[in-house]
């Protein structure tokens, strides 16, 4: 069996580097639109969202209304084959990884989580993970793209 991967476009990538950045010292969040693919999954979009939490330095709350909108338009879109196939959010100052706050809020099989991790100063990397119950977090390959 390959190595399973998320597939993001170079662009996709500044996007969500770029909005680590913004967001700093809080953390961003948002949502990741695609398809399953052969060996992984590729991004299409990344839906950016207000983070909500009352904490948003130490944890992302996804606006709801967004996800609800976002749901509602690839309803509409019915002849495409995108759909949300996981969050994205940073980690100010910490590592691109997921923290004991992800692993609690974390319950959907099979969804993605694109964690940017650094700082405004020293810049931020990615990192993506797979979710399942049965494995927990487990690290995939993540190839950007031109």
């Amino acid at each position: 069996m390959s190595e399973r991967a998320l597939h993001l476009s170079d662009e996709l990538a500044a996007q969500m580097l770029s909005a680590a950045a913004r967001a700093f010292p809080l953390e961003c969040c948002g949502l990741i639109e695609g398809t399953r693919i052969e060996g992984g999954w590729r991004a299409a979009a990344l839906h950016e969202s207000a983070n909500l939490a009352e904490d948003p330095a130490r944890r992302f709350l996804i606006d709801p209304q967004k996800q609800f909108e976002l749901m509602r338009a690839m309803r509409a879109l019915r002849a495409s084959e995108t759909r949300i196939i996981g969050c994205f959010h940073s980690h100010p100052e910490g590592p691109p990884e997921p923290s004991a706050v992800d692993r609690a809020h974390a319950f959907e099989d099979d969804f993605l989580w694109l964690i940017a991790g650094g700082s405004a100063e020293s810049g931020f990397s990615l990192q993506a993970y797979v979710f399942s119950e049965e494995s927990g977090f487990v690290r995939i390959a993540l190839f950007e793209e031109g």
